[in-house]
């Protein structure tokens, strides 16, 4: 056996997983949440990361709980969204409506999330017409709506959903708002992006 060979070798015996190892083996208790106590869970993260959460009963109360987030925010009563059918036959009353990729300098924009994870508090957003990505990043606050049925307990259910289906040109996952501390350490929110994140969480 050349020195090669047995330097492979060695890489392979290093790299076998090892009798006790099984997928999903490793998930955390944080990951594997249940009924009420995931809801729970993904809402003290997310309000944990400085986003807030509304929870409404149903997707036709969303127009309603849009418009008082507006008048608490002192926003204008406009938003910007893909062409998700959930929010076509809802009655936006006052709010001035308009469809298409997010815009430079937008007010508010709305998307519908694929998942939440309670891991994290985070929020999983696939791309494409419905939800463009461009309303993740554009708008100064960015308005998420989210199934109580879709959050997950964690990476490994949230990575499993997105399988179980076509898988979107791009999946971003968001933990509140945009922030950094690059400048002084000083935390700045709406660093790269919406200044507020606020979810409507749909459902028990």
């Amino acid at each position: 056996m050349s020195a090669r060979d047995r330097i492979l070798a060695r890489v392979r015996r290093a790299a076998a997983p090892g009798p006790e190892w099984q997928p999903g083996g490793a998930t955390p208790a944080i990951a594997r949440t249940e009924g009420a106590d995931r809801i729970e869970r993904f809402v003290a993260q997310a309000e944990a990361a400085e986003a807030t959460v509304t929870r409404i009963a149903s997707l036709a109360d969303l127009p309603e709980a849009l418009a008082s987030e507006f008048r608490a925010r002192n926003l204008a009563p406009a938003v910007r969204m893909g062409d998700d059918p959930a929010f076509a036959g809802l009655d936006w009353g006052l709010i001035e409506v308009s469809r298409g990729p997010g815009r430079i300098e937008e007010p508010a924009t709305l998307s519908r999330a694929r998942m939440g994870m309670a891991e994290t508090g985070s929020l999983v957003l696939a791309s494409g017409p419905d939800n463009p990505v461009t309303l993740t990043f554009l708008g100064e606050t960015h308005f998420v709506v989210l199934d109580a049925k879709d959050v997950q307990a964690g990476f490994e259910s949230v990575f499993a959903g997105l399988r179980e289906g076509a898988l979107p040109r791009t999946v971003n996952f968001v933990t509140g708002p945009s922030r950094s501390a690059d400048i002084g350490q000083v935390l700045q929110l709406g660093a790269h992006g919406p200044v507020a994140l606020h979810i409507f969480l749909i459902g028990s």
